[in-house]
């Protein structure tokens, strides 16, 4: 499906993807198809947040890659060049993961070396952590510490042994509607540690689940609670049983399907085998997925899988954060097509979104995320961490926590309660329902904060189902000729006068960023790059680079298009690059000269007369080497001076053209490999 670029120094990655010569005669080649996107490497694993001193995730594993293809044979060379082994293998998503001894800066080296053909990216397995619940007491946040409002009607909470402590369930509307929902035959995957299915609150409410690190099915009912006690507190939110004991659940009736992606001492297992459980679920039948962690790094991987998801109409329902910054670089918040989901408090005044809620222009709705009492595995468990309440009725233990992991299983729930009154309801139409019938707090109309406001149940089963206002939307980037797909560019869909939630993808190698179950409505489109900080860390021979490979590394050769686009239906866009490279040198040459643009790994450069007039090279497009070629070797060292101008950007340029020699290499004073040009029509 992808293409795949190509470097000469490395003898890789990028290949002749359109050139013409100086006098602009020759017709723009055919794509040869081929470029490779490498995903970023940054150093260090964990770096000190600012808020609240959590700890922020970032850093890869050591020791994996994750390779996508187009053809399986080259992705097994892959495993075979490494000396490694196949540790899994996702063929609905084109992918394997492969785990072999050594460095990924190392792996990467040696791939791009081989210039295998029928690769489509190659990255690490970024590190990911829990949104870990805020402590109750903390008294560095707001939260609902002096306690939550009671109402005399108890029916609002439902009729449970803490139900005057479940105030979230009265804050969405829950109980007002379970007469019509309560979640029959919704199955409701809790991607996240295990799940304690022997909890009295939870008993007959688990079904098989999954844990991709082992590959073993989890038998129904089981204490699968591997990792820690956070998957089970999310469970018993989401549907804890109505029996008049403990409490209940937004769902009461829904299955739970645990997945474990945060295994033995709560570590997360890494994208490849998330995306297995991403996957497996959805062809085991889950409706909707909880997804309460996150973490830096932009994966392929788990974009792929949680397309796969949405494409298959699962409703994806993912945490916010809890670092309180607006910002978009936790994913899978940052993914397209899900439901963001922020934390809201309450202390017997308004609905406010909590001080350490992330912020961002992605939020969807907010949900309770502040003292939330609910199921935790017990001191028998493999989860047990410890509990604050235990029940005189059933036994069961349960604590509070703050976060918004709390938040988010509130939405899910209710979604869980959507879909068995709409069980052919798209995840747009889900999202969208809870968006227009959410409750307005914070700022007027949608604000980062909680984006459309506080999700209410009771309006969203009085609305029905919308039948407009979603749809699937492809960016496709090319060159000027169309010749050449660009990977690694930022694509961003801002709502225009900050109407609602936004949207933000890269180009894969097919150049095209998919935005799956996305709302209509209008939008400034901004398509920006390649960007030349998104690159690896290497020192492959000629230096060290920092990025070691980009499609370009001045931010000159980055260009950007913006347009206000009116989404209404399903549709795909194709948007062309187009560059200016003008050259000019001011060493007047005695003897014959030409200028050489050499396309990487193709044989037959553009050249040109040598001439200190300027040279117009627009119309070539690829990734070039500049040089300047004699007739007869050079009787002395001469050193070549001139301009390029990129893009309206003057750029010195020099070379030395050695005694003895016949050709320099000419580039500007950082020492790039190469010139990265889209072409011209003009």
């Amino acid at each position: 499906m992808m293409k795949r670029l190509t470097f000469i120094f490395l003898a890789i990655l990028v290949s002749l993807f359109v050139f013409v010569s100086c006098t602009q005669t020759v017709k723009p080649l055919t794509n040869s198809n081929n470029s490779i996107v490498f995903g970023e490497l940054k150093p260090g694993e964990y770096t000190e947040g600012m808020v609240f001193g959590n700890l922020m995730p970032g850093g890869y594993t050591e020791g994996k890659v994750i390779v996508g293809y187009t053809d399986r044979a080259s992705a097994l060379k892959v495993a075979e060049l490494l000396n490694g082994s196949i540790v899994v293998d996702l063929p609905e998503i084109s992918m394997i993961s492969i785990s072999f001894d050594g460095t990924v800066e190392q792996a990467y080296g040696i791939i791009k070396e081989a210039d295998i053909k029928g690769l489509r990216y190659v990255e690490p397995s970024y590190k990911r952590e829990l949104i870990e619940p805020m402590p109750v007491d903390n008294s560095t946040i707001q939260s609902s510490k002096n306690g939550v409002k009671t109402f005399s009607d108890g029916s609002l909470r439902g009729s449970e042994e803490f139900s005057k402590s479940l105030w979230g369930i009265e804050a969405i509307g829950a109980a007002e509607v379970w007469s019509e929902a309560s979640g029959t035959d919704v199955v409701v995957a809790v991607v996240d540690t295990g799940v304690d299915g022997t909890h009295p609150d939870l008993e007959g409410q688990v079904g098989i689940g999954y844990r991709p690190l082992t590959g073993e099915l989890l038998p129904e009912g089981t204490d699968s609670s591997y990792g820690g006690a956070h998957g089970t507190h999310v469970a018993g939110t989401i549907a804890a049983k109505a029996d008049g004991k403990g409490i209940v659940g937004i769902a009461p009736n829904a299955k739970i399907m645990p997945v474990v992606i945060f295994d033995t001492e709560g570590v997360f297992v890494g994208d490849d085998y998330a995306a297995a459980g991403i996957i497996w679920a959805v062809e085991n039948g889950a409706d909707v997925m909880n997804n309460s962690w996150g973490g830096w790094g932009y994966s392929h991987t788990l974009k792929a899988a949680f397309d796969y998801a949405l494409d298959n109409n699962v409703v994806v329902v993912v945490s916010a954060g809890n670092d309180h910054t607006n910002q978009h670089l936790q994913y899978p918040a940052g993914y397209p097509g899900i439901i963001e989901v922020a934390a809201v408090e309450f202390n017997g005044g308004d609905y406010k979104t909590t001080l350490f809620s992330s912020r961002s222009d992605g939020i969807a709705v907010g949900a309770p995320g502040v003292k939330i009492l609910s199921t935790v595995p017990s001191d028998s468990s493999k989860g047990a961490e410890g509990y604050s309440v235990v029940s005189e009725q059933n036994s069961g233990t349960y604590d509070y926590y703050d976060g918004t992991s709390m938040a988010c299983p509130h939405v899910t729930g209710s979604v869980a309660l959507l879909l068995q009154k709409y069980p052919d309801a798209k995840p747009w139409q889900i999202r969208r329902l809870l968006q227009q019938t959410a409750v307005d707090i914070d700022d007027d109309g949608w604000d980062h904060n909680s984006g459309y406001g506080l999700i209410n149940l009771e309006n969203a089963f009085d609305e029905p189902l919308p039948t407009t206002g979603g749809l699937t939307y492809n960016i496709e980037v090319t060159d000027a000729y169309g010749s050449w797909a660009v990977p690694t560019v930022f694509v961003t869909m801002k709502r225009v006068d900050d109407a609602g939630t936004s949207y933000y993808a890269k180009t894969d190698d097919w150049g095209i960023a998919h935005f799956s179950n996305i709302d209509a409505g209008e939008y400034e489109l901004i398509i920006g790059g390649p960007d030349s900080y998104d690159r690896v860390l290497a020192n492959f021979g000629y230096g060290s680079y920092p990025g070691g490979f980009a499609i370009n590394y001045r931010m000159e050769e980055e260009r950007q298009i913006t347009e206000t686009v009116n989404l209404t239906t399903d549709a795909t866009k194709t948007y062309a690059f187009s560059s200016e490279f003008k050259v000019k040198f001011d060493t007047e040459l005695q003897n014959e000269a030409e200028i050489e643009l050499t396309p990487f790994l193709a044989s037959d450069p553009a050249t040109c007369v040598y001439t200190t007039n300027e040279l117009d090279l627009s119309r070539n497009s690829g990734l070039f080497e500049l040089s300047v070629r004699l007739k007869e070797p050079a009787a002395t060292d001469t050193t070549i001076e001139g301009t390029v101008t990129l893009n309206g950007y003057e750029i010195p340029i020099s070379g030395i053209m050695s005694a003895g020699n016949q050709a320099a290499f000419i580039s500007d004073d950082t020492n790039y490999i190469w010139w990265t040009i889209f072409g011209s029509i003009e």
